[in-house]
């Protein structure tokens, strides 16, 4: 049977949760076909409420690790029947994997901003605008401004026009927030969320004013930016 640790931090809790889960599932612990404990003794067992360990097997299901069958609850789905694209976010410890990430960061929110600046509406440009409010007030990233800055890019990436584009970079932003967790361990300046914000405003002005060029090349310096204040060697193409 796996055995499971507790989780202290009230930040990112299902993150966190489905991380350990699928620590498990890769160590062989929890083998494809067994069923998970039941939320309730998960909850118990993380010390968490059920909701976040819903949560927490919501994003499983939805990375095609686990499915749900009839009178079994949440099972481990065989290897070969994983289809869904997924980042590991134990395995982003990895400097080639994180920069491989950033990497595909660019390839994608790039391009999103660029089609973004060309189709985005009005509603669109209000979600931005609050998300950038949302991060202001701080010296330093809390979770309601990690969560701002996660709702940024997934309004960008909606206000692009392009559904499959808008859900990988929803999911992709998703898990982001434990490397700008990571970033204010790194990065040695205490200006990190001002930098932040900056670059996001220079995205946002673009975007606003229809420039699809601009809104590339403002995304593109954040991307890098955001890459060199972590440390990960990973330089863009021109946008």
């Amino acid at each position: 049977m796996a055995e499971f640790r507790q989780v202290h931090r009230a930040s990112l809790l299902p993150d966190r949760i489905a991380s350990d889960i699928m620590a498990k599932i890769t160590d062989g612990e929890l083998k494809p076909g067994d069923a998970l404990p039941t939320e309730h003794s998960l909850a118990q067992t993380f010390g968490v409420s059920r909701n976040v360990v819903r949560e927490a097997i919501a994003r499983l299901r939805s990375d095609g690790i686990i499915e749900s069958r009839q009178g079994r609850g949440a099972v481990v789905k065989p290897v070969c029947e994983r289809e869904t694209f997924r980042v590991d976010i134990r395995a982003l410890g990895k400097s080639d994997n994180l920069a491989d990430l950033f990497e595909l960061r660019g390839l994608l929110e790039i391009e999103a901003a660029g089609l973004a600046a060309e189709r985005r509406s009005d509603a669109d440009l209000v979600v931005l605008q609050t998300a950038i409010a949302d991060m202001e007030g701080q010296q330093e990233f809390d979770e309601k401004r990690l969560e701002a800055d996660a709702t940024f890019h997934r309004a960008l990436g909606k206000a692009s026009g392009n559904t499959y584009l808008s859900t990988i970079i929803d999911y992709i932003s998703s898990r982001l927030k434990e490397t700008t967790q990571a970033t204010s361990e790194i990065y040695t300046r205490d200006d990190l969320l001002d930098v932040t914000i900056s670059e996001h405003r220079k995205i946002l002005y673009a975007v606003e004013a229809g420039s699809r060029s601009s809104a590339r090349v403002a995304m593109a310096a954040h991307i890098q930016g955001a890459a060199e204040r972590l440390q990960v060697p990973v330089k863009l193409g021109r946008p």
